[in-house]
């Protein structure tokens, strides 16, 4: 199984928060510095996030706060392919809220319906359906 994981600089709970508001993500676990060995829970604060996992339409992706400083949005992007344009622009509408829009939606010769993005946490998205024939 291969996991991506986004590292974050303190703020996971707040991200995890955003996607489970927004686009339905579901918990699967998460870890925190206070459960962790007295030792390591004594240098982080207790609601540092040393491995998290969520759902999200219906992959499993890891969050962490295990970064100083994040990297952001050059080297991976999440494609989602939903059944219909009314879910394409919702998801994008949500996930663009105080982000950057890169790429508006609109249609393209593999998508009737696309757009790309960088969320206000600085992860890429890319959001579209795909409903023209393939081939």
């Amino acid at each position: 199984m291969l996991i991506p994981t986004i590292h974050f600089a303190g703020n996971c709970n707040e991200v995890i928060e955003f996607y489970k508001q927004t686009i339905g993500a579901e918990v699967q676990m998460i870890a925190y510095a206070k459960d962790a060995p007295a030792e390591l829970a004594a240098v982080m604060p207790p609601d540092f996030v040393m491995h998290s996992e969520i759902k999200i339409f219906g992959t499993i992706v890891a969050l962490t706060d295990g970064c100083e400083k994040p990297p952001t949005g050059d080297n991976h992007t999440f494609t989602v392919i939903l059944e219909t344009a009314e879910e394409v622009a919702d998801v994008f509408n949500k996930l663009a809220d105080r982000g950057e829009v890169i790429e508006p939606l609109g249609q393209q010769f593999w998508a009737d319906l696309t757009g790309m993005l960088t969320d206000r946490y600085g992860v890429n998205w890319n959001v579209l359906t795909r409903s023209m024939p393939t081939g």
